[in-house]
């Protein structure tokens, strides 16, 4: 009777943890940035990035701080591929930028409680498909993230907590 409940307790394997979390945990992530393109501060934080000297923005000089009459930002076809659609609500002021996808790297350890139904999990995730747009964030995009997960066995096999 120990032999069989043994055997019909499921291994979660590297493989299988980085299916379920591709699968639940929401990857590939899209980061992204919300510019308010009426604001002359976006718009000087569009010049110090050096955006409007890759083409990707225009900015209007001149504007005063609360000059909400119109756009400070103007995007350019070359812009156009890192746009994002607007959320549900958002303001019809703000442009939402994708920064890069946060994709899974691997797993880094995978360890068990002592009945090996609950399994603490170790991983990486990182960055690609980075746009000019990083340049806002103050986030390094180049670097690894570490982070942790817990799966539980269930009757239906290993479920991300």
């Amino acid at each position: 009777m120990a032999l069989i409940s043994a055997c019909s307790k499921k291994e979660l394997s590297k493989e299988d943890a980085l299916a379920l979390l591709q699968k639940k945990g929401n990857y590939p992530n899209t980061h992204s940035y919300q510019i308010y393109f009426k604001d002359s501060e976006d718009g000087r934080k569009m010049l110090d990035a050096g955006l409007e000297k890759e083409g990707l923005v225009n900015v209007q000089r001149n504007r005063k701080t609360g000059d909400n009459n119109g756009a400070v930002i103007e995007f350019t076809d070359l812009a156009k591929p890192h746009l994002l659609p607007p959320d549900k609500g958002q303001l019809s002021s703000v442009q939402k930028v994708k920064l890069a996808d946060e994709v899974l790297d691997q797993i880094i350890q995978l360890t068990f409680n002592q009945n090996k139904d609950r399994a603490q999990v170790i991983y990486t995730t990182k960055f690609v498909n980075q746009t000019p747009f990083t340049k806002l964030e103050k986030k390094d995009f180049t670097k690894t993230k570490e982070r942790q997960a817990v799966f539980a066995l269930t009757k239906e096999g290993w479920k991300l907590q």
